[in-house]
C-alpha cells in the first residue's frame, strides 16, 4: 500500500514537470488596442510601440501596460501571461483631456460662443473643451464689437484669457470751462460736464452745450467703432452793459483806457469779465474804478468827482479896475465903502492847477501884470494890487493968465479944476476962463 502511494507521487510529480516544460515553450500573444488608436504602449516601462500592437514576446508571469496618447489621459492595464494565456486582447478606451479656461472681458457680460454653441457669459472657467485641440471662440456684448480669440490649452495647465472689448459705438470725454454745462448729445440729454459720454453711435454726432449766463455752443464730431476722443469747449459768457453816470453830469468816462464819450450813458455788448473805468471833468479830480460784469447782467456805476480846482482872490487900489486873467475878462472890483483904500474882494473860480496871466486895468492908470500860481483845491490870494496913475491931460483952458493943459478933476458952474501935475490940481474960476476946450485922448 505504502509502495504504490509513493508510485503515485512520483508520477504527478514527473506530470507537472512535463506541463511546466510544455507550456514553457507555448508562445503567448497578446495584442493590445486603444480607441481612438495610435497611443504609445509601453509595457514594464519599455516603449513597445502604438496601438494596435501584438506582442509575442513577454515573459511568463504579470505585465504591467501603459497607454499613452497626446490630449488623452494616460490609461493603466496589466496581464498575466502565465494565468491569461496564449491568446490575450488588451483593449482601452482613452478618456479625452480637458482643458482648464478662465476667460474674462473688460467689460464683463460677454457671451461665449464655440463652434456656434453659446456656453456662457464671462467671467466664466470653462471646463469640458478638449485639450488637444485648438479653438475659435467668439466674444458677443451688445454696443461692441464681436471679437475673436483663439484658445490653444498646454495639457491641463490652467489657461487665463483677459480680454478688452471694442465699443462698437464711440466714447467722448466731456468737458467745458467753466465745468457745470448741460451736455445733449444727438438731442438726448447726458449729463453735466465733466462727463464721460459712452456709447455714442458711429457716424456724424452733434454735441450742444447750455450753461445759464453763457452762450450756447455745438459741435460736432465723427465717430468711429471703438474711438475714445476729448472735447473740451470753453463756454463765451452772454455780454453785458454798463451804465455810467457823474455828479456833476458831463464827464468824459474811458473804459480799458478807450474813450467812450461823456455820460450819463449806457455801453451794451460787453464781455462779462473786470473793466478798468475813469471818469475826467475840467476842474474835478480824475476818478477810476474796477467793475465787474457778470455774464448777461447789467451793472451801474455813478462816479462823484470832488472839485480840485484853484481859486485867486484880487483886491485893488483903486476901486473899479477890471480884472483880466489868461486874456479873458473876469470881472471889475468894487467896494460899499466910498472912502476904502482897497477894492473889496474880487474872487475867480475853478480855476486850473499851473501859473496863470493876472492884469489889472483902469484908465488914467499903468496896467498891473502879475502871474499867480494856482494849486488844486487851494486859493491864491493877490490882495491890494495897487496901480499907478499916468498924467493923460484931457482938457486944455485958456484965460487971461495962460494956456493950461491937465486932467478934468471937477466942473461945477462956479469953476474948474485940473490936475496940472501929476498930484498937483489948480482951481480956475468961471468968469476968468476965455476957451475951454476938451482934447481926444489917443488910443
Amino acid at each position: 500500500m505504502r509502495k504504490g502511494l509513493c508510485m503515485a507521487c512520483a508520477l504527478f510529480a514527473v506530470l507537472l514537470a512535463v506541463s511546466a516544460f510544455a507550456q514553457s515553450k507555448v508562445q503567448v500573444r497578446v495584442n493590445v488596442t486603444s480607441q481612438p488608436s495610435g497611443a504609445t504602449v509601453i509595457v514594464d516601462g519599455k516603449d513597445r510601440g502604438t496601438t494596435p500592437i501584438t506582442l509575442f514576446d513577454l515573459t511568463p508571469g504579470r505585465h504591467h501596460i501603459k497607454y499613452r496618447l497626446a490630449g488623452y489621459g494616460e490609461a493603466d492595464r496589466f496581464v498575466n501571461t502565465m494565468r491569461e494565456g496564449p491568446f490575450i486582447e488588451r483593449n482601452v478606451v482613452l478618456q479625452e483631456e480637458k482643458g482648464i479656461l478662465l476667460l474674462r472681458t473688460e467689460p464683463a457680460g460677454a457671451s461665449i460662443v464655440v463652434d456656434g454653441v453659446t456656453i456662457g457669459q464671462t467671467p466664466r472657467l470653462v471646463t469640458h473643451l478638449a485639450a488637444k485641440d485648438t479653438y475659435n471662440v467668439r466674444l458677443r456684448k451688445a454696443g461692441y464689437q464681436e471679437q475673436l480669440i483663439q484658445v490653444r490649452f498646454d495639457g491641463r495647465r490652467p489657461l487665463v484669457r483677459d480680454e478688452v472689448l471694442v465699443a462698437a459705438s464711440g466714447t467722448v470725454n466731456v468737458l467745458s470751462d467753466p465745468s457745470g454745462a448741460e451736455v445733449t448729445v444727438n438731442g438726448i440729454v447726458r449729463g453735466t460736464t465733466p462727463i464721460l459720454v459712452r456709447e455714442i453711435p458711429r457716424g456724424r454726432a452733434v454735441v450742444k452745450f447750455k450753461l445759464n449766463g453763457f452762450e450756447d455752443e455745438t459741435r460736432e464730431l465723427a465717430i468711429k467703432a471703438g474711438d475714445l476722443q476729448t472735447l473740451s469747449v470753453p463756454m463765451r459768457g452772454l455780454p453785458g452793459t454798463l451804465r455810467l453816470s457823474s455828479v456833476p453830469e458831463g464827464a468824459r468816462f474811458y473804459v480799458n483806457n478807450e474813450s467812450r464819450g461823456r455820460g450819463p450813458l449806457a455801453i451794451p455788448g460787453l464781455t462779462p469779465g473786470e473793466y478798468v473805468i475813469r471818469a475826467e471833468m475840467e476842474g474835478y479830480g480824475t476818478m477810476t474804478k474796477t467793475v465787474t460784469i457778470e455774464n448777461g447782467a447789467s451793472a451801474a456805476e455813478e462816479f462823484r468827482l470832488s472839485n480840485v480846482m484853484g481859486r485867486l482872490e484880487v483886491r485893488t487900489d483903486p476901486v473899479g479896475a477890471q480884472v483880466w486873467l489868461d486874456g479873458r475878462l473876469v470881472g471889475m472890483t468894487k467896494s460899499n465903502d466910498p472912502n476904502a483904500e482897497f477894492s473889496d474882494i474880487l474872487a475867480v473860480e475853478n480855476l486850473l492847477e499851473g501859473e496863470h496871466t493876472l492884469v489889472v486895468k483902469k484908465e488914467g492908470y499903468s496896467d498891473t501884470t502879475r502871474h499867480p500860481k494856482i494849486k488844486s483845491s487851494q486859493t491864491s490870494k493877490h490882495h491890494r494890487v495897487r496901480l499907478a496913475r499916468i498924467f493923460t491931460p484931457d482938457i486944455e483952458i485958456v484965460t487971461a493968465r495962460g494956456t493950461y493943459t491937465g486932467v478934468l478933476v471937477s466942473n461945477t458952474p462956479d469953476s474948474i479944476v485940473l490936475e496940472v501935475k501929476l498930484g498937483i490940481t489948480q482951481s480956475f474960476a468961471r468968469d476968468e476962463i476965455r476957451k475951454i476946450t476938451f482934447l481926444k485922448a489917443e488910443k
